[in-house]
């Protein structure tokens, strides 16, 4: 498994799942920050990074008029681009100007883990 450096909006969430778990008295003067819910399911297997400050996936397309690659935020995860391993959706997040995280599931259908 390759180290990666542990992103920030990860750490975050993590940090808020430790303190809401812990009762920890430093972490509860802080409010935790208000995230919308997981979502339960994906529709495809893999990788997605969610965006979850505007609630949208991170989509990847080719562009047959500009010619080039291009990436955009779409509101539903069906129009998603979703990636085979982690270390390519990790390298997209780092790109995505807001706050996200990363989501994985097995199969479709299946229950929401997240990743990164």
């Amino acid at each position: 498994m390759r180290h990666r450096p542990v992103r920030n909006d990860y750490r975050r969430w993590l940090e808020t799942q430790a303190a809401a778990a812990s009762g920890d008295a430093p972490h509860a003067t802080l409010p935790p920050p208000a995230l919308p819910p997981l979502p339960a399911t994906l529709p495809f297997a893999g990788y997605v990074v969610w965006c979850y400050g505007s609630v949208t996936y991170l989509d990847i397309r080719f562009d047959h008029h500009r010619f080039e690659i291009v990436t955009q935020q779409v509101p539903r995860a069906a129009e998603a681009f979703y990636f085979d391993s982690l270390d390519a959706a990790y390298a997209h997040a780092a790109d995505v100007g807001e706050p996200c995280l990363i989501l994985f599931a097995e199969t479709a259908d299946a229950p929401v883990r997240i990743v990164g």
